[in-house]
């Protein structure tokens, strides 16, 4: 079994190896052991706290294989984005150019620099071990956290959204950042990314500029890269589109990859979950898989198991149960996947 649960102090050399098995493709999980340590307290804080209201709270989950104690992937939530301090993005605006006396109207594609996503949720901090890529577990960490945020819903806000790395070669060059960032703040990217992840982000506001750019005089690489994911992070933006995330005007500033957003009310695991009492009997091991959620005293965790379910009870097999530590009869939150 592989479960989904909160991150714990005793999980930190673990992290420090995932994190830098992921580089800059996740800027949210820093190589350095003083940024990972700080995040895992802040999400143990967040978790014990009674909150009514978001605000400066982060949650950060790790996937653990349970007999082994290994740890696989990661997946975290920041509350509010831009709490702190401001989330920057850039706005894809369209310009109007027009004069009447030579009678032209033309419409410009721009970027903005804009802070327009500071009230949202945002998951980030997604990575799987490349072996497990083509099994579910990428959906649990994925599903796993957007069940958490519907169960605890007064915890996040209405807008959720994620931000998903755009394109950069394995030397560590990206086409946007090249030749567009790199004539604002002269780092290259993985020290700029570096930078965004371990600190406040104050530098993004003193250094970027604040007047939109106009795209048509951009390198014509830099304007293919607008908008597009990286191959690595495909798995992700399918897993989130097909829950009713959408790319809306948003893109990454620094490698200009995609920034998907959606109405937390109108996802499909927000409608279809359903909470239910565990009783143990025996499954059948065709029967359907269900991602299945529950708390625990470290906050919320949940996996994926055959089971089936009845009016108001999920049955599920005893020694699956005892893995995950689910007691029975005990409330869990389920959807089928």
């Amino acid at each position: 079994m592989i479960i989904l649960r909160p991150a714990r102090l005793s999980d930190l050399g673990q992290l420090e190896r995932l994190a830098k098995e992921s580089g800059t493709m996740v800027s949210t999980l820093p190589d350095k052991k003083e940024s990972l340590v700080r995040k895992i307290e802040r999400s143990i804080d967040s978790f014990a706290q009674d909150v009514v209201t978001p605000g400066e709270e982060s949650y950060f989950f790790v996937l653990e294989e349970c007999l082994t104690g290994q740890v696989v992937g990661t997946g975290a939530i920041n509350a509010l984005s831009g709490y702190r301090t401001p989330f920057y993005a850039f706005r894809n605006d369209m310009l109007i150019h027009s004069s009447r006396e030579l009678n032209v109207h033309s419409r410009v594609h721009a970027l903005s620099l804009t802070h327009d996503l500071s009230d949202h949720s945002n998951l980030c901090s997604f990575y799987v071990v490349d072996s497990l890529h083509k099994t579910l577990y990428p959906a649990l960490v994925t599903l796993g956290r957007l069940l958490y945020m519907s169960v605890e819903s007064q915890r996040f806000s209405n807008e959720w959204m994620a931000v998903l790395p755009g394109l950069c070669d394995d030397a560590g060059r990206a086409p946007f950042w090249e030749h567009v960032g790199r004539k604002f703040i002269g780092l290259d990217y993985d020290e700029v990314e570096f930078l965004n992840g371990t600190k406040d982000g104050t530098f993004i506001a003193e250094l970027m500029p604040h007047y939109p750019l106009y795209v048509p005089l951009f390198d014509e690489e830099a304007q293919q890269a607008i908008g597009m994911v990286h191959p690595k992070a495909e798995l992700q933006c399918n897993l989130l589109s097909g829950q009713g995330f959408e790319p809306d005007k948003y893109v990454e500033i620094f490698d200009g990859g995609p920034i998907l957003s959606a109405t937390h009310n109108t996802l499909n695991i927000w409608q279809q979950q359903r909470q239910k009492s565990v009783t143990f009997a025996e499954v059948a091991p065709d029967a359907p898989a269900h991602l299945i959620g529950f708390k625990s005293d470290s906050g919320f965790s949940a996996f994926i198991a055959p089971c089936q379910t009845r009016s108001s009870q999920l049955v599920l097999d005893k020694s699956i149960a005892q893995q995950v530590g689910i007691t029975n009869k005990q409330t869990v939150w389920h959807v089928e996947i």
